[in-house]
């Protein structure tokens, strides 16, 4: 049986206790807390690697010059002192290559086509499509009945590093608040000024240049994909898992993920990640970062955030649930079940949210008699036997 761990991020000593267990789990990462009480800082390194920080409380500036290059910009548009990098050639010719073929994607691959696709406008390419090509490795092959078409789509993965920046013209502070994601390495602080508080996770070992030193969840294509009548959908991705190639396998240059997302009940399938990865590395952890909803003018209809986990997936029918509130601080190993409830979060993996490393657990929940279950996801049961899985 694994063991949930929780504590509030003000509460100094179960935080640090809690932070002592992810060092045992987590040797290579150190997990940290930060906070600006008013005035301004430098943000950096405290052990000589690459260094983010995750704002869940309060709001400030980050000071950006000249030069900066981000990923943002495929929400809301960026400030008008951005301009989208040129398009490199060859990328456009994929590009138009894949948009004047659609006809021979099939099905299962389009939702992510359509969304690389739809960030290239009149003045350049915006944003990043990592998580697009991470939805592309779960559809079936080949993505494409044309073999041109394919051999372009799997070219994406070549270009997916370069494209999508937009650079600024000149330098000024701006704004950050709750939610948004900040990265330092060794060379690469950043000026801030404001009140505001941080989770920080530092990998000693690593530069980690995939990761931008800002990201800024207004600025994020919002992929919630619809409506939910009775609750505010929301989903921004400031840091996914990147690859380099179809099917690698590995973890790659990846150690930490986070994406913020509003999780409604009705949508929130019931799952886990095995103690194995499948595909080799580190098996995934998962971790919330509780935020409070009406930052973004979402509202929760007075529902009670909560996060059900079944600590062990040989008894189905013995569910803990914890009550959830801004500012929560919580640990799901691997071989956890778990189920976000009405949560509006930051989830933070290590070392990510890996291809291939999610089962639903709905469809054996409901089997067992268990509780609690969604019912409307049990069909998305992926694994033939669940026992082999956390064996």
């Amino acid at each position: 049986m694994s063991v949930v761990s929780a504590c509030h991020m003000d509460d100094a000593a179960a935080f640090a206790a809690l932070c002592a267990d992810l060092r045992s789990a987590h040797p290579e990462l150190r997990f940290d807390r930060f906070e600006l009480a008013g005035g301004d800082a430098e943000l950096r390194v405290a052990h000589g690697g690459a260094r983010v920080y995750w704002i869940y409380r309060g709001e400030g500036e980050v000071f950006l010059p000249g030069g900066y290059c981000t990923k943002e910009g495929d929400g809301h548009r960026l400030p008008g002192v951005y301009r989208p990098e040129p398009v490199d050639p060859v990328f456009a010719a994929v590009l138009n290559t894949v948009r004047a073929n659609l006809g021979s994607v099939r099905p299962e691959a389009r939702p992510a086509i359509d969304a690389i696709l739809a960030r290239q406008t009149d003045t350049g390419y915006v944003g990043d499509y990592a998580n697009d090509l991470w939805k592309l490795e779960h559809a079936p092959r080949p993505w494409s009945d044309d073999n041109v078409v394919e051999r372009a789509i799997e070219s994406l993965w070549k270009h997916c590093a370069k494209a999508g920046y937009s650079r600024k013209t000149g330098g000024s502070y701006e704004r950050v608040m709750e939610g948004d994601q900040l990265a330092v390495s060794g060379n690469r602080p950043l000026r801030v000024r404001g009140s505001f508080a941080c989770l920080t996770v530092e990998k000693p070992d690593t530069q980690a240049k995939h990761i931008p030193s800002v990201m800024r969840l207004r600025y994020l294509r919002d992929s919630s994909g619809g409506c939910n009548f009775d609750f505010d959908p929301f989903r921004r991705l400031p840091l996914t898992w990147h690859m380099t190639k179809p099917g690698e396998r590995g973890d790659g240059i990846n150690f930490v993920n986070s994406h913020v997302v509003n999780i409604a009940k009705e949508t929130s399938p019931s799952h886990f990640h095995p103690p194995t990865a499948t595909g080799g590395g580190k098996p995934q952890h998962e971790i919330y970062l509780v935020l409070d909803p009406g930052a973004y003018g979402l509202s929760t209809y007075g529902r009670q955030a909560q996060l059900y986990t079944w600590p062990s997936l040989r008894e189905l029918d013995r569910m803990v649930a914890y009550d959830l509130r801004p500012g929560d601080f919580v640990h799901i190993p691997p071989g956890v079940g778990h189920r976000g409830i009405d949560v509006f979060v930051n989830v933070i993996t290590v070392p990510g949210f890996k291809p291939h490393n999610e089962y639903y657990i709905d469809a054996d929940l409901r089997d067992c008699a268990a509780a609690s279950y969604n019912a409307d996801l049990a069909g998305l049961k992926n694994y033939d036997d669940l026992l082999t899985l956390i064996a």
